[in-house]
């Protein structure tokens, strides 16, 4: 896996130098090497229900971690190359394992855009991440959490043709390959066939439509049989239409409408899925620095083909789920403060197998807040939230509440380099024994970098500051 996209971006790297030489354009590039060295402490670091009295499940950890990383822009006059690398090299002393071991992480990005005419340009992309995640697996009614190793690959393309200002069309591909390190999952490749329209029809309304078609293949670890078959087919239509009052308050109109073919699984009959959304957004500047938002609509769920898989499990069914979505926030821009507030509630989806998804409904009170105490020098930031997830589809009718808080400071002490500490607070309320969990975690990190460019490209230095940030 990670051969291919080293043979891509060489590939890539090959096209983007042979454009300029036949165009007789000089190369300007920016390059960023950078070094993080970051140690974090975590109290409950598998996020299990400790069992202080019996003495269970002490997952203290200690995390340390070396990254390598480098950035490298290359530009034309009609052509960018974005090659952003990392590599992370982290080792765990967890106590209750009364070991230490090493795992290895990595994450790597291209973005290559040639301007092939005026208003015709063509973007490639391809990213692949090595990392762990936590999954839920539907092996038990509790729906048990694991952390799991995974790479993902993903690569695609798209042309881009303008045909006016602020109007123009699109077409792309997308490849997602995931590829599980533990035989519990099963992997999967995606493919997303896109396409897009954005209008402006003048200086007040704007209107945009967004197409996708997906088709998923799961590798069916216990059924060999079925491995070669699409599991999955998606087709998402959304659109978007925008007026703008005044230059300070606008309203729109979204909606979404998906719909999701399961193949028949084993034993049962297929199960569809037809979702939509409908909401109206408005934006309104109360000042040069306050913004404020809104969101209200309606979601509307309808699963066909579900009946024989909830009887089987002694569930009723009721088909249809509908409710609202609802977002009301606030954003202060200045110089030296940054700062977010919103309250809102909707509907997601969990993965729980190849034959289908577990929808929830949710709402979430969150902020965040960064300020520059001496500008590019030291920055305080602190975030939290609180939420409520309920799942329907659960046989336990599962509800959690979740809180989270947290802050940080980071010093830059010279051009090159940055220090910063962090503190987490996590934790989570459930209707469903052995999924209560606390988590504490701090963290320290030294990021090293050096920046060495022949343009002064603002939007690349700020995107360099940024992943050291990071």
């Amino acid at each position: 896996m990670i051969s291919k996209i080293v043979k891509y971006w060489i590939a890539v790297l090959a096209a983007f130098i042979f454009f300029p030489v036949i165009a007789d354009a000089r190369i300007d590039y920016t390059v960023v090497p950078r070094l993080s060295i970051e140690g974090r402490y975590s109290d409950n670091y598998y996020n299990r229900e400790k069992d202080y009295n019996a003495g269970k499940f002490k997952d203290d950890a200690l995390l340390v971690t070396v990254s390598p990383g480098i950035l490298l822009s290359l530009i034309t006059r009609d052509a960018t190359l974005d090659l952003d690398y990392n590599l992370n090299s982290r080792g765990y002393f967890i106590e209750r394992e009364d070991n230490r071991f090493e795992y290895f992480n990595q994450r790597g990005n291209g973005i290559f855009r040639y301007n092939v005419f005026r208003d015709f340009s063509v973007l490639l992309r391809d990213e692949i991440i090595k990392d762990e995640e936590i999954t839920i697996l539907d092996e038990t009614l509790t729906r048990e959490e694991r952390r799991i190793e995974y790479i993902r690959n993903i690569g695609g393309g798209e042309l881009i043709y303008r045909y006016g200002d602020g109007r123009e069309v699109s077409a792309g591909y997308l490849l997602t390959i995931m590829d599980y390190f533990n035989n519990i999952v099963d992997d999967n490749k995606r493919h997303d066939f896109t396409g897009r329209i954005t209008h402006n029809f003048n200086i007040r309304n704007v209107g945009e439509v967004n197409y996708r078609h997906s088709i998923v293949d799961y590798k069916r670890l216990n059924d060999p049989g079925q491995v070669s078959r699409d599991d999955l087919y998606e087709d998402e239509v959304r659109g978007r239409f925008t007026h703008h009052f005044t230059p300070r308050f606008s309203t729109g109109l979204n909606y979404g409408y998906i719909e999701s073919h399961y193949d028949e699984p084993l034993g049962s009959l297929p199960i569809d899925y037809h979702v939509h959304d409908a909401a109206i957004e408005s934006t309104y500047s109360i000042s040069r620095f306050l913004i404020a938002d809104g969101r209200i609509g309606l979601f509307l769920r309808e699963v066909l083909g579900r009946e024989q898989y909830l009887r089987e499990r002694g569930i009723e069914d009721d088909k249809w789920e509908n409710g609202l979505i609802y977002r009301a926030g606030i954003r202060y821009t200045y110089p030296t403060l940054l700062g977010m507030a919103a309250y809102e509630g909707g509907y997601g989806a969990n993965y729980i197998n190849p034959e289908r998804l577990e929808y929830y409904n949710y709402w979430r009170l969150n902020g965040d807040m960064t300020y520059h105490l001496i500008r590019d020098l030291l920055m305080l930031s602190g975030h939290g939230y609180y939420m409520v997830n309920r799942y329907p589809d659960s046989p336990n009718s599962r509800r959690d509440h979740i809180w989270n808080a947290g802050g940080g400071i980071s010093y830059r002490a010279a051009d090159w380099l940055l220090l910063s500490l962090e503190y987490n607070h996590t934790a989570r309320n459930s209707n469903i024994l052995g999924l209560h969990y606390v988590e504490n975690s701090y963290l320290a990190r030294v990021t090293i970098s050096y920046r060495h460019s022949t343009a002064g490209r603002t939007e690349i230095i700020r995107r360099g500051d940024e992943r050291d940030a990071e």
